[in-house]
């Protein structure tokens, strides 16, 4: 069934159809009436008093959605036409008009197609849109700009393909999306499409990714490769995730592709810690946001502290608690700076953690010492004799009680 949005549209695309329709009709009786008005008054109608007759009752068939009376009345409507064009003295009103009936049965049929994939019968649905596209392609020579006929038939190939794979014609439905990516060869949307349809449908998923390969490298093109790449890792294949996301970095500097690699980079099964920090300061200057900043800094610094750089862990860790705070890189730093025997910044750290938590014993320690350090003996024994039982640091505070008492 059709959803608000779809039914939005269907409605949306009904009412100019039906405008159309009604200004064609309009259009042949302006076009037609002088001939009749000079028409010696007969009992015996004229071809194309029939053609105007047949295309108003047309009309309301249209009108009361009789879609197939609709169209044998228009087509009636046109054979009128052909009689009268012989001997007409305007043929080519008469050629014009017949256009418009025409191009009126080609919009009838998607109208027809829309209906039918909304009701689920989907061989129909595709029934009508492959004879709207065989109409509207016929119509082109006689067209004119105005009339956007090749859009509609590019639209036209998109929903076609839909309805092809619904009703499980496969190999019809990859090719009308190659032909609406002939005319749409940025809408890389199109190629997961084609993509599920060999993997999901055909249960080919060797050539599901051959025709993604095949396109990208074809057309050099960085969408493909940045889907190639989210599949692969989507397969838990990371090598060629990264092959695919480096392709994608290649053809320009992109601030997902570059944070994608840069995570991957430092997945278990790959670890390449300066790679995946290569990427991730190319991403840093790509001015993310704050919180995509914070990620960066924290990833790096997990980098360096890997690498056991612990200076430059530090650099970036302290980058990332300005713009986010996390307990456990506040006391990494903390920890660096009291290895590194600098009381000042150790008891500005652990400052910083007791704020947030009052009862971090590690940051009372480290604290208490870096007190003890310089001199301040009451602050020393107060931060120690709070974690004097604590199963962790209580042995360590409770020597430093001793050597204060």
């Amino acid at each position: 069934m059709l959803d608000n949005s779809e039914k939005e549209i269907y409605g949306g695309y009904m009412k100019v159809i039906k405008i159309l329709l009604v200004i064609a009709i309009v259009v042949m009786l302006a076009a037609c009436g002088s001939n009749r008005a000079k028409a010696p008054k007969v009992v015996e109608k004229t071809p194309i008093d029939l053609a105007i007759e047949s295309a108003v009752s047309a009309q309301y068939s249209f009108e009361e959605e009789e879609y197939g009376d609709a169209i044998a009345k228009f087509n009636q409507a046109i054979d009128y036409y052909n009689q009268a064009l012989p001997t007409s003295a305007t043929p080519d009103s008469i050629q014009q008009e017949i256009y418009r009936i025409r191009r009126n049965i080609a919009n009838i049929h998607t109208i027809s197609a829309l209906s039918y994939s909304a009701d689920n019968e989907f061989d129909d649905a595709l029934a009508n849109y492959e004879t709207a596209i065989g109409m509207y392609k016929d119509l082109l020579p006689q067209s004119t700009q105005k009339d956007s006929l090749e859009n509609i038939i590019v639209t036209l190939y998109k929903n076609t393909a839909v309805v092809s794979r619904q009703a499980g014609e496969y190999e019809k439905a990859l090719d009308y999306y190659d032909l609406y990516l002939e005319a749409n060869p940025d809408e890389d949307d199109i190629l997961l499409q084609k993509f599920a349809i060999y993997r999901d449908d055909l249960k080919n998923e060797t050539q599901a990714f051959e025709v993604l390969k095949e396109y990208a490298l074809s057309k050099n093109d960085f969408n493909a490769y940045h889907r190639l790449g989210d599949l692969y890792r989507d397969k838990s294949d990371f090598q060629n995730a990264i092959l695919w996301y480096e392709r994608a970095n290649s053809v320009k500097t992109d601030a997902n592709v570059l944070l994608k690699l840069g995570s991957i980079y430092r997945n278990p099964q790959v670890q390449d810690w300066n790679k995946s920090t290569v990427a991730l300061e190319k991403y840093v200057s790509t001015n993310p946001s704050l919180d995509g900043l914070a990620t960066a800094y924290k990833l790096i610094g997990d980098n360096y502290k890997n690498l056991k750089n612990r200076a430059k862990a530090v650099e970036y860790f302290e980058r990332y608690i300005d713009l986010e705070y996390e307990e456990s890189v506040a006391l990494y730093i903390c920890l660096y700076y009291y290895d590194l025997k600098n009381d000042a910044k150790t008891m500005s750290w652990a400052n910083l953690v007791l704020q947030n938590n009052p009862n971090n014993s590690s940051a009372l320690l480290f604290r208490g010492i870096a007190k003890y350090n310089q001199k301040d003996m009451r602050g020393a024994k107060a931060d120690f004799e709070r974690i004097q039982n604590d199963p962790q640091h209580g042995k360590t505070a409770q020597q430093y009680l001793k050597i204060i008492k």
